[in-house]
């Protein structure tokens, strides 16, 4: 085998009329150029009907191929064109070793993706190819797109609503995954512009697209965003909606928050520097913190009865036992409502006006966590591209690397080795 028939396999040109008939390097520009050729007589499909035609004319054309070593790599091939006679006329043919209208060969192609997913920037991942920024994103905008499309639904049953930002303080996107499930990794399914209920028409309506209906969706794990339970309501009415103890428990949290500030501007002395103190974990506390709360608890102070409240509320949503702890939330909710602090009182009525939801997450105990997950991945990719310019580059990224998509490309880094035990 030389080096020929090396990059013949390497191209995949096996069982094709495609050839290489040089390899040649050219020193001025530190090139590796591989040359390819048909035979006389060639036949190749059309790409309308697949039917064999003789080659009608052809044209030169060049596409950059992964690095030979330090060197840039080109492939070069004078592509035919084939004429399907009336009703298909005379048309390019495809190739084995790129795609239609690429500039890029397809295990070039393939390894700018693996590059973007593995954690790279796209301005990181054209520095390295040696690229415009410009051409790497019409890359994964393509393939990102067509294994987006390849997405299988069918089994998803259960769904979280989450949300992110994609620039400070605004073109908030609407994330909706599925958690790990059946096998199945926890991915990003459907990424939104915008945070209103209109986001979750939007994916009832991608469903249905596929051939899926709305009603195989069993339940979804939501905020209290009224938004988003109008949409889930209109869109999803027989699945469980659930708020997960992250979001009742923020919400108490920041009710506790409010009423120290509102007592910081009288009392500030007391309550200097214990905002932590008050919202952390227990086992979060340093020795500091744990001495501040006691005695913030042991005051007078409506800061230290809120934070009481919202203790409560913690042991309660912990419970084990659904129907103790039902039987309890309803208790807390009559103690805070009794109560002078007007904030907690706002919380109590939160919680029973979608008392449906909370008790849904005690009898389910589904959560918000994997979405929560998914989000810290999406910022982290937001954070090291210093935003995005389009709202379609951040859904682009955010499916590159939370969707566990399948790519129908080449791979790029065989194995070359295999551990045995």
């Amino acid at each position: 085998m030389d080096q020929k028939d090396v990059f013949a396999i390497a191209l995949g040109l096996s069982g094709t009329p495609w050839k290489v008939v040089e390899v040649r390097f050219d020193k001025d520009l530190k090139r590796l150029n591989i040359d390819l050729d048909f035979p006389p007589g060639s036949r190749f499909p059309h790409p309308d009907t697949g039917e064999p035609y003789a080659v009608y004319d052809s044209e030169p054309r060049s596409w950059r191929h992964m690095n030979f070593f330090q060197f840039e790599c080109y492939v070069n091939a004078h592509i035919p064109r084939v004429d399907g006679g009336p009703g298909s006329g005379v048309k390019r043919v495809a190739v084995p070793w790129a795609r239609p209208q690429s500039g890029f060969s397809l295990l070039m192609e393939s390894m700018m993706l693996v590059m973007a997913q593995s954690g790279m920037t796209v301005s990181e991942t054209a520095r390295v190819v040696g690229e415009y920024p410009q051409r790497v994103w019409s890359v994964l905008l393509h393939h990102v797109a067509l294994a987006h499309q390849r997405m299988d639904l069918e089994a998803v049953r259960v769904i979280s609503v989450d949300e992110v930002c994609g620039a400070r303080g605004q073109n908030y996107l609407t994330i909706i995954s599925e958690p790990k499930r059946d096998g199945r990794p926890t991915r990003v399914l459907l990424a939104l512009e915008g945070r209103d209920s209109k986001t979750l028409r939007d994916f009832a309506d991608h469903l249905r697209r596929r051939g899926l209906s709305a009603e195989q969706v069993k339940t979804i794990c939501s905020d209290m965003s009224p938004a988003y339970i109008k949409g889930i309501s209109e869109e999803f009415g027989g699945a469980l909606l659930v708020f997960d103890y992250f979001h009742v428990v923020q919400l108490v949290s920041h009710a506790l928050d409010q009423v120290r500030r509102r007592e910081r501007r009288e009392f500030p002395e007391e309550l200097k520097g214990v905002r932590w103190a008050m919202l952390k974990g227990e086992d979060k506390l340093t020795e500091q913190e744990k001495n501040t709360r006691q005695r913030v608890c042991a005051g007078k102070l409506q800061t230290g009865k809120a934070f009481n409240h919202l203790d409560a509320l913690r042991s309660i949503m912990k419970e084990a036992n659904p129907t103790k702890a039902e039987h309890d939330l309803k208790w807390w909710c009559g103690w805070v409502g009794r109560s002078q602090i007007p904030e907690m009182k706002k919380a109590a009525r939160t919680i029973r006006a979608h008392w449906d939801g909370v008790v849904a997450y005690l009898r389910t105990r589904f959560t918000n966590g994997a979405a929560e997950a998914l989000n810290g991945i999406i910022q982290t990719v937001k954070r090291k591209a210093r935003g995005f310019r389009t709202v379609e580059y951040f859904t682009t990224m955010i499916y590159l690397v939370s969707s566990h998509l399948t790519f129908n490309l080449p791979d790029p880094l065989p194995a070359t080795h295999t551990k045995s035990y």
